[in-house]
């Protein structure tokens, strides 16, 4: 798949990590939008469409999952897929995910290109109404 005008809007508190990953999907050929927190996130979400949201699960104030959360509760974004990235990796964690409303989930630290496979496989499938979490599973 080659990107072209896909947006990615990219969720993470880490600055030295929110860089990196700007400057990975870009050379990829996304458009990028970042936030550090839930509100700058909701805020960029409801008024740049964007084609899909990689979230950091660990924000600050509120929660990736409460972000996956509301994001489908938007009636614009209910199929946006949605990329988590986390620290934690159980069974548990990555349920509570799907649970959220997540497509995917990579665990932290993880390989950029992971992150661009992650992306390109739920672009190829956003035609569906939510491309399952566990083809990712394992990235």
């Amino acid at each position: 798949m080659q990107p072209t005008s896909q947006v990615v809007l990219i969720v993470e508190d880490d600055p030295q990590l929110l860089a990196a990953m700007k400057r990975y999907v870009e050379a990829a050929g996304f458009g990028v939008v970042t936030a550090c927190d839930y509100q700058s996130a909701m805020d960029l979400a409801q008024r740049t469409p964007v084609h899909v949201v990689c979230v950091d699960l660990g924000l600050p104030n509120e929660s990736g999952y409460e972000l996956c959360e509301r994001i489908r509760m938007e009636r614009a974004l209910r199929f946006v897929p949605i990329v988590v990235t986390g620290e934690r990796a159980f069974p548990e964690d990555m349920a509570r995910a799907e649970e959220a409303g997540a497509n995917a989930f990579l665990k932290k630290p993880f390989a950029m290109r992971l992150l661009r496979q992650s992306l390109e496989m739920l672009l190829e499938g956003a035609g569906e109404s939510r491309p399952p979490i566990r083809r990712l599973r394992t990235a």
